[in-house]
């Protein structure tokens, strides 16, 4: 059975098009680095249930979007738009020329994944588990940030981490920012 053909990929600048011209606010989630295609499902499927429109992936460097990864995302990757780029960085400029802010997950940020404005248009990468965000993706973003831990234990898998940043843009975006 192939899943291949499940995936159709989307140009980046028509799906911010779609998504403004519909009204919605954009929430895109940019992966770098991330090869786990288990990952990659799990990711599609919090980005979807949370509210994002896209998934921004490179074209290399990152895992397959095959038959493990559709079966982990339990059709996201089926409904989410993906958009496939050459380019990362050439995706956060065209992100940053439509007035889209990008945040960087980060281990050691002085700020926290709550205090960020995430019901602005954002995209929010995510890297790899073992060497997290690239440095010239880090310095393009407009801010860097963290997920507050408790104890000494400072890990989390990639897409737990990033379900709970997607958990607080759609909090934020339903009830509004506290304060």
């Amino acid at each position: 059975m192939a899943f291949a053909g499940l995936v159709q990929y989307m140009d980046l600048q028509q799906v911010i098009d779609h998504v403004v011209g519909s009204g919605s606010v954009p929430l895109f989630v940019m992966l770098d680095g991330v090869t786990d295609v288990r990952n990659i499902g799990a990711i599609a499927r919090s980005a979807l249930v949370c509210g994002a429109q896209a998934l921004i992936i490179p074209d290399k460097g990152t895992g397959a979007l095959n038959e493990e990864a559709m079966k982990s995302s339990a059709g996201a990757l089926e409904r989410i738009q993906v958009c496939r780029v050459s380019s990362l960085l050439k995706a956060v400029d065209e992100l940053h020329l439509n007035g889209i802010k990008v945040f960087t997950s980060e281990m050691k940020a002085p700020t926290r994944v709550f205090e960020l404005p995430l019901g602005e248009p954002c995209c929010i990468v995510m890297g790899s588990e073992g060497h997290g965000v690239q440095a010239y993706i880090r310095k393009a973003a407009d801010e860097h940030f963290t997920i507050p831990m408790a104890g000494d234990f400072d890990s989390l898998n990639v897409s737990v981490a990033a379900g709970i940043i997607l958990y607080e843009a759609m909090k934020n975006r339903l009830y509004g920012k506290p304060g």
